[in-house]
C-alpha cells in the first residue's frame, strides 16, 4: 500500500517539476513578447511621427499621397515582421511547453468523435433560424422589470 503512494507522490512530483519549467518558460516568453511590442509601439510611433511631418512639408497632394502610401507600405512590411517575431516566440514556447509530451502517445480522435461533435444539420436549420412569423411576435420578447409588457403594434387597414 505505501508502494503505491510513494509512486503517487513520485508522478506528482514530477509533474509539479513540469509544470512549474512550463511556468517559466511561458514567464520568460511574456516577458520577451511585452519587451517586443514596446519596441514596436516605439518605432511605430516615431514612424508616424515623422510621417507627420512629412506630410505637413508636402507642397502637393500628389506629394502627400506619395508619402502616405510610402507609410502605409512601410508600416504593413513592420507590421509583418512583428507577427514573424510573435510567432517564432511563442512557436518556440510551444516547443519547450511540448518536450515531456514528445514521448507521450496522445491520440485526441480517441476523445472524442468530430462529426458527433459538431452536426451542421442540427446546428444550422434554415427552418428553424428565421421564421418571420414568430420574429416580431411580442410574446417572444422577455419582460423587463419596471416595464409593461410588449403589445402588437396596431397596423392602419
Amino acid at each position: 500500500m505505501s508502494q503505491m503512494f510513494e509512486k503517487t507522490a513520485e508522478i506528482n512530483n514530477t509533474g509539479m517539476a513540469q509544470m512549474m519549467k512550463g511556468v517559466s518558460a511561458l514567464s520568460k516568453t511574456n516577458q520577451t513578447a511585452g519587451i517586443e511590442m514596446a519596441d514596436f509601439a516605439k518605432e511605430s510611433l516615431a514612424a508616424g511621427a515623422e510621417t507627420m511631418k512629412k506630410l505637413a512639408a508636402a507642397r502637393t497632394p500628389q506629394a502627400a499621397m506619395e508619402i502616405q502610401g510610402a507609410y502605409l507600405k512601410a508600416s504593413f512590411e513592420r507590421l509583418q515582421a512583428q507577427a514573424k517575431v510573435m510567432s517564432d516566440l511563442y512557436k518556440g514556447l510551444a516547443e519547450d511547453i511540448g518536450v515531456p509530451l514528445q514521448g507521450a502517445s496522445f491520440d485526441p480522435k480517441s476523445l472524442f468523435d468530430a462529426k458527433s461533435l459538431f452536426d451542421v444539420k442540427a446546428f444550422f436549420d434554415p427552418k428553424n433560424l428565421f421564421d418571420p412569423k414568430n420574429l416580431f411576435d411580442p410574446k417572444n420578447f422577455p419582460k423587463l422589470p419596471g416595464l409593461p409588457a410588449m403589445t402588437a403594434p396596431k397596423l392602419a387597414a
